[in-house]
């Protein structure tokens, strides 16, 4: 008995062992090689460097609506645009690689969400690697700088933080899966902003007002292969009123059906 008890105090003692071996392992990646593991993981430089356009194919839905068509098209190195057609309006988001345009136009009361959504397009971080405009493989002057922040859980999954920083740009949090290294999530900041408390049409009308603060993220998941990278096809994003309407923020689910590459795309989508 003494003997099996001793084998067993000692399988236990490797285990432990093997365990905070493979902890030290996860918390001694720097940012930059996380973020080196990540493109690897998707397909690597090469392939990716081979894509010049994207086109995404879904819907989404929010509330208690019925699904709603979405399409993101973008362009290498920093065009993106994102058309939400939702039943009573359609939202544009889009970058044409200087400015952020936010259609339909808002009220006053909620410029504060509109600004926050242009700054997340600038970001090259806004729909994770759905996007061609990818901040992780920029290159030049304004190359950001990635610090690790150990790790959290995303969805119950242990996932790396990486803090993204950038000259005369807000700071980012990345979170990237600590055994696919796939970008799960993505943090944008905080808004205090007047809730606007009309309806959100492609004319606003504008009633009472109130305080709420929302916390942006975008989470990425469901990973496939598409011409040789690895892509997701579900997505959660933070919104907030008035593009929501039954509370003052919430989330939004998309499932993506389709990713097309290299296509023409017409200028005009990203004006």
């Amino acid at each position: 008995m003494k003997r099996i008890a001793a084998s067993f105090f000692f399988l236990a003692v490797l285990v432990l062992q093997t365990a905070v071996s493979r902890s030290e392992d996860k918390s001694s990646l720097t940012g930059p090689e996380i973020v080196s593991k990540h493109l690897e993981a998707v397909g690597g430089k090469t392939a990716l460097s081979k894509l010049k356009t994207r086109v995404v194919i879904g819907s989404v839905r929010k509330e208690n609506e019925t699904d709603a068509n979405l399409a993101i098209m973008s362009e290498a190195p920093n065009r993106v645009s994102a058309i939400y057609v939702f039943k009573d309006y359609t939202w544009q988001l889009t970058y044409d690689g200087s400015k952020s345009l936010f259609r339909p136009m808002v009220s006053k009361e909620a410029s504060v969400v509109e600004a926050k959504q242009r700054e997340m397009l600038a970001t090259g971080a806004m729909f994770n690697s759905m996007s061609l405009y990818n901040i992780l493989s920029q290159n030049g002057p304004d190359e950001p700088k990635f610090e690790a922040k150990g790790t959290r859980k995303v969805k119950g999954k242990l996932a790396y933080v990486v803090d993204l920083k950038r000259a005369r740009q807000p700071a980012l949090r990345l979170y990237f899966d600590t055994e696919s290294f796939m970008w799960v999530r993505t943090d944008f900041g905080r808004v205090s902003y007047t809730k606007e408390m009309g309806t959100f049409t492609n004319d606003i009308t504008q009633h009472g007002e109130d305080q709420t603060d929302v916390d942006f993220y975008f989470e990425t998941s469901d990973f496939r292969e598409v011409d040789g990278i690895k892509l997701p096809f579900k997505f959660e994003q933070v919104v907030a009123f008035p593009i929501i309407r039954q509370k003052k923020a919430g989330t939004m689910s998309g499932t993506i059906k389709e990713y097309r590459h290299n296509v023409p795309i017409d200028p005009k989508m990203f004006q």
